[in-house]
């Protein structure tokens, strides 16, 4: 396992002048696959580098990514090998020469199997992406884009169990179909809960280089994948490391868990989605265009309550209010209400749009708005009351700002009017010329009190509402007076 993406040049040496100039033919080449990765694509990627989330358990995991044929035509897509490695190949230095042609990895295969399937049943048997398999084989001997592989490189594929040392690998690991079946088998052990030197969900102290003097850095590891990484490779990247993109940074750079990164990413897509499952995958499968893709894993702070966080929203699960979506306005406003700790508690429904704006139902009311007038809470007695007069279809539109608490009782605004009450005079609208009287009088707290009633037509083109302390009465001819009981 490599520390350095950049040391796997040195497997190719050998005790021959031979071989020391073909050393220097490969590292050079190396430096001309570093100077090609440094442009603005791989930038981009790195831009995304997290020490803390290299790469997420549903990643890691995923073995519906790529087909045995897919890894195949991958191969071959990324290193189309010809004859001209024929030159390069110096004959006694265990390079494959097949009817008189090179073969590189694609072709390549060992105790009858191909190189492809051999990737694709160690992906199945250890239920690990092959996509991982494919990167760590290039990070450790590059051998998916090495035109004239040795089988030194074949033997030490994936590093695993390979030390420095200049020994070789253990005897156990040896070999292409044991390093990659190895490689896969770690990795699913750390996966499913296996000793880690860096555990996953704690905070660890990770060495910047193999020379300690070089420092450390504390990291939390959000997860069992990336823990697996810094237990396959023990070293987090400097900032010269990053800065450097694919090249070299310093004395005290360690490329590994960069070059992987880097790899995935420059390869195939993210390394950070999610899976989703239960209740939560089964609300996500309708409305997933709204939400996007996930950004996180299920967490599950209660045995009872469930939530996982999507590109443009959440969606929670309580056991007693099902799986519904929080998200864009409503969800800002129910934030602000403490969430499902404050008083509108869980969402018992999904977000709905009437044609004008959106509305949820809650475990104690609603929150309910339009984009303009924004989103406010619906709840208690004025949403009683409001549901009696139609909702926003009705006479009093959409809330235009949340339920006030004014020492004795409550009031909400809308967009023609308020309601206002309190548990013993009961809730009741406030709106048109009456309301505009009330208002001249100083609300509930001037000479009227609070309503008492609701409005009430008498047939003579004239509107009357009780209050504590009188009628305040409303015609279009006369005007609005307030008679005191």
């Amino acid at each position: 396992m490599k520390d350095d993406g950049l040391k796997i040049t040195a497997h190719k040496s050998r005790l021959t002048i031979a071989v020391v100039l073909l050393a220097s033919i490969l590292c050079c080449s190396l430096m001309i696959y570093t100077l090609f990765h440094s442009g603005k694509q791989a930038k981009a990627y790195l831009a995304g580098y997290d020490d803390s989330n290299i790469m997420t358990d549903f990643v890691m995991s995923n073995t519906t990514t790529m087909s045995e044929r897919n890894i195949w035509d991958f191969l071959h897509s990324k290193n189309p090998c010809n004859d001209r490695n024929l030159a390069k190949a110096v004959k006694g230095y265990h390079y494959n020469i097949r009817d008189g042609h090179f073969v590189c990895m694609a072709d390549e295969m060992f105790s009858g199997q191909t190189t492809s399937h051999i990737i694709w049943q160690a992906a199945q048997d250890y239920h690990i992406n092959p996509q991982v398999l494919l990167v760590v084989l290039e990070k450790e001997q590059r051998l998916v884009s090495d035109t004239f592989p040795s089988n030194l490189e074949y033997n030490h594929a994936t590093g695993f169990n390979c030390p420095d040392d200049g020994k070789g690998c253990r005897p156990e690991h040896a070999g292409f179909i044991n390093q990659v079946r190895s490689a896969a088998a770690f990795f699913r052990e750390v996966l499913d809960g296996g000793w880690s030197n860096y555990p996953a969900y704690e905070t660890s102290n990770i060495l910047y280089h193999p020379n300690r003097s070089c420092g450390s850095k504390r990291v939390y590891v959000a997860n069992r994948a990336t823990s697996a990484l810094y237990r396959y490779t023990p070293y987090v990247p400097n900032q010269a490391a990053l800065r450097a993109n694919w090249g070299y940074g310093d004395a005290c750079s360690a490329y590994g868990n960069r070059n992987f990164y880097n790899m995935f990413t420059n390869w195939f897509s993210s390394t950070r989605q999610y899976d989703t499952k239960g209740a939560i995958r089964e609300r996500y499968n309708q409305i997933a265009q709204q939400l996007g893709q996930p950004i996180n894993a299920e967490y599950c702070p209660e045995k009872d309550t469930c939530w996982q966080d999507f590109r443009y929203g959440v969606i929670i699960w309580h056991e007693g209010t099902g799986a519904w979506e929080s998200k864009g306005g409503i969800r800002e406003r129910w934030a602000r209400m403490g969430y499902q700790g404050g008083a509108m508690g869980y969402p018992t429904g999904p977000e709905v749009w009437d044609g004008r704006g959106w509305w949820q139902n809650y475990e104690h009311g609603a929150i309910v708005g339009t984009a303009k007038l924004g989103f406010w809470e619906s709840k208690g007695g004025i949403r009683e009351r409001w549901a009696r007069m139609g909702y926003q279809g009705g006479a009093m539109g959409y809330p235009t700002g949340p339920e006030v608490w004014d020492g004795r009782g409550w009031w909400q605004n809308y967009e023609h009017g308020a309601i206002v009450g309190t548990a013993k005079l009961g809730f009741w609208e406030s709106k048109g010329g009456i309301r505009e009287r009330w208002a001249r009088m100083g609300y509930q707290g001037g000479q009227a009190g609070y309503p008492t009633s609701s409005e009430y037509y008498d047939g003579n083109q004239t509107w009357h509402q009780e209050y504590e302390h009188g009628v305040i009465t409303f015609s279009n001819y006369t005007g609005s007076h307030f008679t005191k009981k």
